[in-house]
């Protein structure tokens, strides 16, 4: 599994960028979307992805088997938003890790990439905790953002960020 990421307009040029110089793929192949939304390539159907942005960041993760990831910028939101959207194991983490909004973010990319790694979306996984066996997670963080990854195998213990402009 690798796990990309880069201050990027838009995700569709990164993942270019990475297939072109990680794999020798290009142009960025077809993508379709299977019945509940994940992509893929189904040219490619050994290459697995993911891909998550908020604000300026974009985060990408590739495998040969299931993956997901999400990002997330941290913000303030509605003081009783962690409540509602966590189930009650996940509030007690939130609790244990400081019940402000970057221990929130980190709870919910976690939740966000194992969605994606099911490829069923929140809305069918809502009042879900991700399972603890027999998946591997890894979180990631910076000064304004919160991330995780989903996925068969143990995910890099960091990001590689990618600079300048991705064609």
């Amino acid at each position: 599994m690798k796990v990309f990421g880069a201050k990027a307009e838009g995700w569709q040029s990164l993942l270019a960028s990475i297939l072109k110089t990680e794999y020798g793929i290009a142009p960025l192949p077809e993508l379709v979307r299977g019945e509940e939304g994940k992509p893929f390539f189904p040219q490619f159907p050994a290459l697995q992805f993911s891909i998550s942005h908020a604000g300026d960041y974009v985060l990408c993760a590739l495998s040969d088997r299931p993956v997901g990831v999400d990002i997330e910028v941290i913000r303030s939101r509605r003081e009783g938003l962690p409540r509602y959207a966590l189930t009650s194991p996940e509030y007690a983490n939130y609790e244990a890790l400081g019940g402000d909004w970057p221990a929130f973010y980190t709870i919910w990319t976690r939740k966000e990439a194992w969605c994606k790694y099911v490829g069923q979306g929140l809305r069918r996984l809502w009042g879900q905790t991700p399972p603890r066996e027999g998946l591997h997670f890894r979180s990631y963080q910076g000064p304004d953002w919160r991330a995780a990854v989903c996925g068969e195998e143990d995910p890099p213990e960091a990001i590689t960020w990618l600079e300048g402009p991705h064609e």
